[in-house]
């Protein structure tokens, strides 16, 4: 047996001992041929036959042995007939006479055979019973040799080749169902487009091939029936045997050669109909009803329910009977790329007991391509936040999650400061900026099949302000007193500030609308007063509280210096210890003891600054005029009354080191590596050192 032109061989004219008569196969109307004469069927008597196998072929454990004997037990198990093979091994080597009576078994040198030829039974019989029939095997066939598994694997069984072989099982189960006296199913000489059934009697190899997703050998439903037409069960009923079979192997396209079951397209995209050929055989002896068949694909050779189902049918299956058909099953709509194996299982939900549990399910021996879609991102929402706050954008779907994955995310048009998660596609974006309209932002999505965008509209709206800390304030009482105007954390986000509003303050204190200044005309000693100021813009609120303390002043009459004309208002308040001190006079309360006595005449002898003022060379090299006392308490030199402050009011002289020296600031006495001789000084006076 070989595929396409290879054919396996039987003599179908039989020899007759007394005459040469070439007989002609009958022809059931299911399926399969057998030989009579003289409308009686030509069968062994007694219904058994005993094969005499060549010791140099058939070494006793050897892999022809052992499968040889197998194929025999396979006839010899049909249920409901009574026939049986038996052998005997000869004790040598035998020349091959047809006529001897001895079925003899051997292999032979290809060059002997037909070429194309796999193996040949000779068929003699005397009147309607068989009295010889030689077989033999090619011993080379077709120079690539034979292989000895127990579960012929499609691939191998399709493919002959000189890695592979042809498989001597299935010849052999072939040749042994022509010794019993059965013909060719087809016998070969039917129109083109007969129908035919999947039989291990069918003429080209792989016959029918095997059944199940474990390739297990079995006889088919149409061999079978012919054993139990030719020697039917006598006596008392044997048991009912149950036994459901999935062929792997499916009728072809040239009359009588069989090929693995398929399915077509070999590859298609999610939602895509699926067309599979299927054959499901009843190998027992009774009717069965309301069988179920599941489809499935499977990430593995090994078809089970927990594979993804795909749909399913309810059978009726008469005893005998066996149907090829195709079936349309829809892939899932959304179902991973990549290579699937195809399977069926009949009877999937085990509700029928059977004799064998093993051929029910069938992987089919190609894979099932899943093509990759081009992502479709879903629509996203159109969405907003707030300028300056940190922004976390949507997680974005595909239409088609598993079967689109994996996918990598980019942006087409990023902002300043925008990224995005190349996973999962959730956009960032730390510093949003305001906008008047929205952002079109396209997020991309690629994958192994190509890419596509989706766009997102992102608003960006001011933030709600956000008032930045004000420091403790210090106001003198009797002192009209100007806050520090506030500031918000990030204008560009918050302006405009449609309104400043003062939420919390002492009595009588106002603020600026415009700007968030308050202000207070007459303090009044105490504290420490909580200032709250509430900021307002189109989107929100903020507020922002200091503390403020008011405490004595001194320049009672504001002209900022403490002079006779400021004691006069102390003297005037002096009541002696003991008497509150009111109507104005707690602003010279300067021990804050309730009353005006000596006590504050002495603190404000010590803040008595006088009239007259000066230039003061403060220490960070500015120059204001002011009075000596308060120099002195800023640390500064003070340049002497009514001096102003000129432009060389805080020079001295400065010895540089050529012997020279020029009136300078400290400042840049330094930077000419000279000696400063100190604020005041001037050259006419000091004597520098000699270089």
């Amino acid at each position: 047996m070989a595929r396409s032109r290879f054919i396996l061989i039987a003599r179908v004219c039989v020899l007759a001992i007394a005459t040469m008569i070439c007989l002609l196969p009958g022809h059931r109307a299911d399926g399969f041929s057998y030989f009579n004469i003289g409308g009686v069927n030509v069968v062994w008597p007694g219904g058994l036959s005993v094969r005499y196998l060549s010791p140099s072929t058939f070494p006793i454990d050897s892999d022809p042995y052992s499968h040889y004997l197998a194929s025999m037990g396979l006839w010899n198990l049909v249920p409901a007939s009574d026939f049986e093979y038996q052998y005997i091994l000869a004790d040598q080597d035998f020349p091959i006479d047809n006529f001897d009576g001895f079925s003899d078994t051997a292999a032979v040198p290809a060059s002997e055979l037909d070429p194309g030829v796999l193996g040949v039974t000779f068929l003699v019989n005397q009147g309607s019973a068989w009295v010889d029939m030689d077989m033999v095997f090619s011993d080379v066939p077709e120079g690539v040799g034979w292989f000895f598994i127990d579960n012929p694997p499609c691939d191998f069984v399709a493919e002959p080749t000189p890695v592979n072989g042809f498989s001597f099982l299935l010849v052999a189960v072939h040749e042994l169902g022509h010794s019993l006296g059965l013909g060719h199913d087809p016998i070969g000489d039917e129109s083109p487009g007969t129908p035919w059934f999947i039989a291990t009697m069918n003429p080209r190899y792989p016959s029918g091939g095997a059944v199940g997703q474990e390739n297990i050998v079995e006889l088919h439903t149409d061999d079978q029936s012919g054993a139990r037409f030719l020697y039917p069960h006598a006596g008392p009923s044997e048991p009912p045997h149950v036994d459901l079979a999935t062929a792997a192997f499916t009728t072809g396209a040239t009359l009588g050669k069989a090929v693995p079951s398929f399915f077509t397209p070999s590859s298609l995209l999610p939602g895509e109909t699926l067309t599979m050929r299927s054959v499901i055989e009843n190998l027992g002896t009774t009717n069965e009803f309301m069988i179920a068949q599941g489809f499935y694909l499977s990430n593995d050779a090994l078809i089970d329910t927990s594979d993804t189902f795909l749909g399913e049918l309810l059978w009726d299956i008469p005893f005998e009977d066996a149907f090829e058909f195709d079936v349309d099953v829809d892939i899932p709509t959304d179902i991973a790329a990549g290579d699937y194996y195809v399977g069926t299982i009949l009877d999937d939900q085990n509700e029928i007991t059977e004799v064998y549990e093993d051929n029910n399910a069938l992987s089919y021996c190609d894979l099932l391509t899943i093509d990759q879609l081009i992502p479709v991102i879903n629509d996203i929402p159109q969405d907003s936040t707030a300028c300056g706050v940190p922004y976390t954008g949507p997680t974005p779907a595909v239409s088609h999650p598993l079967n689109m994955a994996t996918l990598t995310w980019s942006i087409d048009n990023p902002e300043p400061g925008m990224t995005i998660n190349p996973s999962t596609g959730v956009l960032s974006w730390p510093d949003p900026i305001r906008s008047e309209f929205p952002y079109l932002i396209f997020l991309r999505a690629t994958n192994g099949a190509g890419s596509s965008t989706q766009s997102l509209f992102l608003g960006v709206t001011s933030a709600e302000p956000d008032v930045l800390s004000i420091a403790s304030q210090t106001a003198e009482c009797g002192v009209a007193f100007d806050g520090p105007i506030p500031q918000i954390s990030n204008p560009a986000c918050m302006d405009p500030i449609i309104n400043w509003s003062l939420d919390s303050g002492p009595p009588s204190m106002s603020i600026d609308f415009d700007t968030g200044q308050v202000a207070w005309d007459d303090p009044t000693i105490g504290g420490p007063y909580l200032v709250t100021v509430r900021a307002t813009n189109a989107v929100g609120n903020g507020t922002q509280t200091f503390e403020l303390n008011v405490v004595p002043s001194a320049d009672s009459d504001g002209d900022s210096d403490v002079d006779l004309q400021d004691y006069a208002a102390i003297n005037a308040c002096i009541d002696g210890p003991d008497v509150s001190a009111n109507g104005g006079c707690e602003c010279v309360d300067f021990d804050g003891d309730g009353d005006v006595d000596l006590s504050d005449a002495a603190e404000f002898q010590l803040r008595y600054t006088g009239s007259i003022i000066g230039a003061c060379c403060l220490s960070n090299e500015t120059c204001v005029e002011q009075s000596p006392v308060t120099c002195a308490i800023d640390g500064g030199v003070y340049r002497g009354d009514d001096s102003t402050c000129t432009a060389n009011a805080c020079e001295g002289a400065c010895c540089l080191p050529n012997g020279f020296c020029l009136d300078l600031t400290a400042p840049n006495c330094s930077g000419a590596s000279g000696i400063f001789e100190g604020i005041g000084t001037d050259c006419a006076s000091t004597l520098c050192p000699a270089p």
